[in-house]
């Protein structure tokens, strides 16, 4: 049996205020949205999920102009288990959602463009 994926720790994980994907109201980005990400680790080889890491947020842009955060230091695998990286979403009031699989443990930046 393999040993457990660990939980990806968010501490260090942030974004770029020069890189929102959307203007306010286009899609789920409306005027005082609050924003939550979570990472978990996953191996591709055997199907193995990480438990999420804590919610990172709420966060909104502070000028109410812009959503779709430019994620930086998204954390990897420092035990090279992982194959992959998987973002999850949740805004103020609504489920959780995952939006996107890194496809790699390397990659440490994402560009939340889903709508």
């Amino acid at each position: 049996m393999s040993p457990s994926l660990p939980v990806p720790k968010i501490g260090r994980m942030g974004y770029n205020p020069a890189n929102f994907a959307c203007h306010i109201g286009t899609g789920p980005w409306t005027r005082g949205y609050a924003v939550c990400y979570a990472v978990s680790f996953y191996d591709a080889r055997t199907g193995r999920e990480s438990a999420r890491s804590e919610w990172w947020g709420p966060k909104t842009d502070p000028k109410q102009l812009y959503g779709g955060f430019g994620l930086i230091r998204v954390p990897i695998d420092r035990t090279g288990q992982a194959t992959a990286r998987r973002i999850w979403r949740r805004f103020e009031g609504q489920p959780e959602r995952l939006i996107h699989e890194i496809p790699d443990n390397v990659t440490t930046k994402y560009q939340d463009d889903v709508l």
